[in-house]
């Protein structure tokens, strides 16, 4: 493994349901589902294709772990990577691989504590 291919952060198998806010070259009906998920990124079932390089700004609603109740983590993330999976059902067609970009550090604590939860 190269030392790109290395992961800076585990990532914790997760269903998250995110909401992607509309944007250029973001299609209007595109649903995100995180696979599984890091305090650095995220890969991603989606019924659309998204562009490599894209930025985009999402919300993850948490659900589980240790939390007390549902929250929700804003973060900006760029696509790395959206592969085509045409065995898949519509919905889940496109995986997508996003690394979170910018979240602000409230939004963190609570994303690594639900992450911890698991």
């Amino acid at each position: 493994m190269s030392e790109v291919e290395k992961r800076r952060h585990h990532r914790f198998l997760a269903l998250l349901e995110m909401k992607v806010a509309l944007g250029e070259h973001v299609p209007a009906d595109v649903k995100l589902a995180t696979i599984d998920i890091s305090s650095g990124g995220a890969r991603c079932a989606s019924n659309r294709p998204l562009d490599t390089d894209l930025s985009l700004k999402v919300i993850l609603n948490l659900v589980g772990g240790d939390l007390r109740g549902p929250a929700s983590v804003e973060v900006e993330a760029r696509v790395l990577r959206c592969k085509d999976r045409p065995q898949e059902m519509p919905a889940r067609r496109y995986e997508i691989s996003l690394q979170f970009t910018r979240i602000e550090a409230e939004d963190r604590k609570r994303l690594q504590a639900f992450l911890n939860g698991l």
